[in-house]
C-alpha cells in the first residue's frame, strides 16, 4: 500500500532507521502519524496520543498502515466497535450524579439516574444505584458508538487507546455529537486534549463542575 502524509503506520519489528540504525522499542510498540513522504523514505513525526514525536526517517519497507488518511474509513484490518471502560462510567456517573426518582432538568425535561431521559415519565423510580448504573451503561452504548464513528469516518485523525476513547466518550455524553465532531476536528491527540478545557461555560458564563470535570477528561486522555 503506497504511504502518504497523514496515515496511522505500525513499524516492524526488524525495523531500522533511514541511516541503518536500529528503531527502539518504545517506537516499534507504538503507532505513528507520517509527516513526510519522499520516495522510500518516509518521516514519522508524532505517536497517535500525541504524546511523543520523533521526526525520524524510515523506510517504506518497515512501515504497515493501519489508517489511511487518503482513504479515512480504509484500515489494514476493520476496527472493532470500541466501549466505554469501568473507569470511564465511573468519572461519568460522577459528574452526572444520581437521582432514584424522576425529575424535570432545568430544560423541562423528565430524567433519572445519572442522566437518563428516553421514555422518563413524572412518578419513575428506580429501585438502587446499580439499576441506574446498569441504565446508564446501556446509554453510554449510543456514545460511544458515536466516537467509533468519528474513528471510522477520519474525523478522528488517531486511533484512540481506551483512556481516550473513555474521555471522548465522557466529553460526548456532557457536551453531544456536534460539539465531539468540532473537538476532534483536524486535531492531533494533544492538541484535542489541550482543546477539551475550552468546554467549560453554561449559559454563557463559566462552570466550576465544567472545569473540574474538562480537566479530569484531559488527566484520563492524556493516561495510559
Amino acid at each position: 500500500m503506497k504511504i502518504e502524509a497523514g496515515d496511522v503506520v505500525k513499524v516492524a519489528k526488524n525495523a531500522s532507521y533511514y541511516n541503518g540504525k536500529p528503531v527502539p522499542a518504545w517506537v516499534i510498540d507504538d503507532n505513528w502519524i507520517v509527516k513526510k513522504v519522499s520516495g522510500d523514505r518516509v518521516v514519522i513525526d508524532q505517536n497517535t496520543r500525541g504524546t511523543k514525536s520523533i521526526n525520524s526517517p524510515v523506510n517504506t519497507c518497515f512501515l504497515t498502515v493501519l489508517h489511511s488518511a487518503a482513504s479515512p474509513s480504509s484500515v489494514s484490518a476493520p476496527l472493532a466497535p470500541v466501549r466505554i471502560s469501568d473507569r470511564g462510567v465511573e468519572l461519568i456517573a460522577r459528574y452526572e450524579g444520581c437521582r432514584l426518582e424522576a425529575y424535570q432538568c432545568p430544560s423541562g425535561v423528565w430524567t433519572i439516574g445519572y442522566g437518563h431521559t428516553a421514555g422518563v415519565r413524572q412518578g419513575d423510580c428506580l429501585s438502587s444505584k446499580e439499576e441506574a448504573r446498569a441504565l446508564l451503561v446501556r446509554d453510554l452504548i449510543k456514545y460511544a458508538d458515536m466516537v467509533n464513528s468519528c474513528v471510522q469516518s477520519g474525523r478522528i485523525t488517531f486511533v484512540p487507546n481506551q483512556s481516550q476513547f473513555d474521555a471522548l466518550t465522557s466529553f460526548c455524553y456532557n457536551c453531544g455529537a456536534g460539539a465531539l465532531q468540532k473537538l476532534v476536528k483536524d486535531r492531533t491527540a494533544r492538541q484535542v486534549a489541550d482543546a477539551m478545557l475550552l468546554y467549560n461555560k453554561g449559559g454563557g458564563r463559566v462552570l466550576q463542575g465544567l472545569v473540574k470535570r474538562r480537566q479530569e477528561e484531559r488527566d484520563l486522555f492524556l493516561s495510559s
